[in-house]
């Protein structure tokens, strides 16, 4: 984003349509219009984030996934929007499927090799859950399945991400289905 500051000085540089001089100034003029726009999409902005967290702060589902460390309001909003019910999914298999982090499957007689992620599903939240799994390698229970995966290996960082990726969006249907909050050390009760 910008800085005030940084605004400030382009507010400096920037003319209306009968304060300009020559054509050389259009520029100015072009300048002006764009912060203009960009004011009124930051105060939209203001607007529609306001309303998302005075609608969150009544919806208990996302209530329930805050209680999680790392995963704030647009992510647990996220993930309710996308899981919805979460009795419509059989098992974490099903959940992370659906949200495309699963590992694409190739057989071919004995041989079956696992390749990248299928990608199905909704690319927003594995961004999200991706962040969120990099975010929280602060804490404990994430940094042990991210180095579980990763094995010491730096090359498999990315993929232990993925794993703690689809770790976090299991716990967050679990405690839908559940309809429980977080218990700390303790593991949420996962059929898979």
């Amino acid at each position: 984003g910008w800085t005030q500051k940084s605004i400030e000085n382009l507010r400096s540089l920037a003319l209306d349509f009968d304060q300009v001089d020559s054509a050389d100034e259009l520029w100015k003029c072009q300048l002006h219009m764009e912060l203009e726009i960009l004011e009124n999409l930051t105060g939209k902005l203001k607007e529609v984030t306001g309303e998302l967290d005075r609608l969150s702060e009544k919806d208990e589902k996302v209530q329930l996934l805050k209680t999680i460390p790392g995963v704030g309001t647009r992510v647990a909003e996220a993930v309710v929007a996308i899981i919805d019910d979460p009795g419509r999914f059989k098992n974490a298999k099903h959940v992370s499927s659906y949200a495309g982090l699963v590992p694409r499957c190739y057989q071919s007689g004995q041989m079956e090799r696992l390749g990248r992620i299928t990608g199905t599903g909704n690319k927003m939240i594995r961004a999200l859950l991706v962040e969120i799994g990099w975010l929280g390698l602060r804490y404990e229970w994430m940094r042990q399945i991210y180095d579980r995966v990763r094995r010491g290996t730096k090359s498999r960082s990315k993929i232990a991400i993925v794993a703690l990726a689809r770790h976090i969006l299991v716990r967050c249907w679990a405690m839908l289905r559940d309809n429980s909050s977080w218990q700390g050390s303790k593991a949420v009760a996962v059929k898979s």
